[in-house]
């Protein structure tokens, strides 16, 4: 636009501030740590283990209330929950001849500060597409 003088006179423009640092590349270490919890959680029945103890009153259960939701062989089940244990996703305490299981939140937020938006492994704003997919 043009004023009385000859000039032109532009538009304000948006602009939008970046206030926080991108996400940095992860190192070997954190990967290598990343890693393990994926490979954890990367079976079903884990993810479901998961679930129902972070979702059980107190935030924790005795094994023999989760071997009641799982149809598999004792020691399997045993097996997937070793897996989470060694893994550092969920804490074991025994009690006289049952074990107990609670998630350790601090594994998991992990994951989620590799996965949020922005983070290391995410794009800052990803469209979603129709079906969801990004």
């Amino acid at each position: 636009m043009a004023t009385a003088h000859g000039h032109t006179r532009r538009e304000p423009a948006a602009v939008t501030l970046l206030l926080a640092e991108p996400a940095a590349v992860i190192g070997g270490d954190e990967a290598e740590s990343a890693a393990k919890l994926f490979k954890a959680l990367s079976d079903p029945v884990r993810i479901r283990l998961v679930s129902l103890i972070r979702h059980s009153p107190g935030g924790e259960a005795c094994f023999c209330d989760l071997a009641e939701d799982f149809d598999m062989p004792q020691p399997s089940l045993s097996h997937h929950l070793r897996v989470l244990v060694t893994a550092g996703i969920l804490a074991r305490e025994r009690r006289g001849t049952w074990s107990w299981y609670s998630l350790i939140p601090e594994s998991l937020g992990r994951l989620e500060a590799l996965l949020r938006p922005g983070g290391p492994l995410a794009d800052r704003h990803a469209p979603m597409t129709d079906t969801g997919r990004r």
